[in-house]
């Protein structure tokens, strides 16, 4: 296990279309009654039926009804689209995990596009922390890692490669490769998990708060979930290619996965650093000071609180805080300088690292190579580019490499 998984097992086991002028605010501190909210903004969400899809509407309705903005959730079934989407403004906030971020910031699969490729985006909130999980049909002979074998029908979801990598760590971990497996291809989240209750395929990847665990779960067969031993043999091999999570025992979702242990995420809401510091503010005070409106309007909207918001301070945030929500915690006495050390080195790791795509992209139009499309020809110029430049290490590796 990583130094960040290890500190972030005993921190947590110890803690429960704007854009431009239309966000041209002041960066300057304002008081709560003098603050004037943009008219209306966009939340990029997952699909309908996604955990942090219900979790952004249960907020987001009771803001609008405050504050009298117009906030519409926009979901969609890629995470490539949520960085495009965030990216290109289309929306002012959008969900980010860890691993999300990191892929983001290497420029891999559909994140290697222009418009979804690394760029310097900072948490504003933590909304979940989610356990992610292999899920298998309650009825079926796969209990354990170690019975994945030759043949075992995989779900395989591109669409996002925090999945997808998930699905390939676990393969990897019962000592195999993709090729000794069947991979059954789904197009959207929702199919992530029916392919496997309709019996077309033996494990999938993904999360037990979704609503499609819970309906999985109420199923004729039920569900199960493997355990996730940090001492097996392969798991150095499963962390390798899914990093960015904290193993723990699961405490949330349906009641098939609790107790199991399993990787857990702090999902979060980013905006671009570039979004004004004021409005930032003034969105997370209001959600931190009126979670009572909320919290349960959505099973898992208790979540949405300070103390997951510090508690990933305190377990070493491996995304960097925005300005406006640093602002909020300096006044509430919850930011010190550990967290600021912090924050400075993963600011100077995203910045550069963006600052050496945006000159990759640069050279490559200038060489008329295509960088709107995840094509082979970008693909190979990017990696060639960013090893040449010092940043041919995954994001995950520079992150780990941190001082605590």
């Amino acid at each position: 296990m990583s130094r960040t998984s290890r500190s972030f097992l005993r921190a947590f086991a110890g803690t429960a279309l704007v854009a431009g002028a239309a966000l041209a605010f002041s960066a300057q501190p304002s008081k709560a009654e003098d603050f004037k909210y943009p008219k209306f903004f966009n939340i990029v969400s997952p699909i309908v039926g996604s955990a942090n899809h219900s979790l952004s509407v249960a907020w987001s309705s009771e803001f609008s009804a405050k504050t009298g903005v117009r906030v519409r959730v926009l979901p969609t079934s890629t995470g490539y689209d949520r960085s495009s989407w965030l990216n290109t403004g289309q929306g002012l906030i959008s969900l980010v995990q860890p691993s999300d971020f990191f892929d983001q910031m290497d420029g891999t699969e559909g994140y290697v596009v222009k418009d979804a490729g690394p760029r310097d985006n900072r948490l504003a909130f933590v909304g979940l922390v989610t356990p992610w999980g292999f899920m298998v049909r309650g009825n079926g002979n796969i209990k354990t890692v170690d019975d994945i074998k030759k043949g075992t029908r995989v779900v395989f979801y591109s669409g996002s490669t925090f999945i997808s990598n998930g699905i390939r760590g676990l393969v990897a971990m019962a000592g195999l490769t993709m090729d000794d497996v069947e991979k059954v291809e789904v197009g959207g989240y929702a199919a992530n998990t029916k392919v496997l209750t309709e019996g077309r395929a033996d494990v999938t990847f993904t999360s037990p708060l979704s609503g499609t665990s819970y309906e999985a779960e109420a199923s004729p067969n039920g569900i199960a979930w493997l355990n996730i031993d940090p001492k097996h043999p392969g798991f150095a091999k499963y962390r390798a290619l899914s990093a960015g999570y904290v193993l723990t025992k699961t405490v949330a979702g349906t009641k098939s996965a609790i107790g199991v242990t399993m990787d857990h995420a702090y999902q979060s809401n980013h905006v671009l650093e570039e979004t004004s510091p004021d409005l930032v503010y003034h969105i997370v005070k209001w959600l931190m000071e009126n979670h009572d409106l909320y919290k349960d309007k959505f099973t898992h909207a208790k979540m949405l609180n300070m103390d997951n918001l510090v508690g990933y301070l305190e377990a070493g945030a491996l995304v960097p805080y925005h300005e406006g929500t640093i602002r909020y915690l300096k006044e509430k006495g919850k930011w010190n300088d550990k967290f600021q050390a912090r924050q400075d080195q993963l600011v100077a790791l995203t910045k550069k690292r963006v600052a050496v795509f945006n000159e990759a992209v640069a050279a490559a139009e200038k060489a008329g190579i295509d960088v709107k499309t995840p094509n082979d020809k970008w693909k190979a110029f990017w990696a060639d580019y960013r090893g040449k430049h010092g940043e041919g290490k995954p994001f995950s590796e520079e992150v780990d490499a941190l001082p605590m």
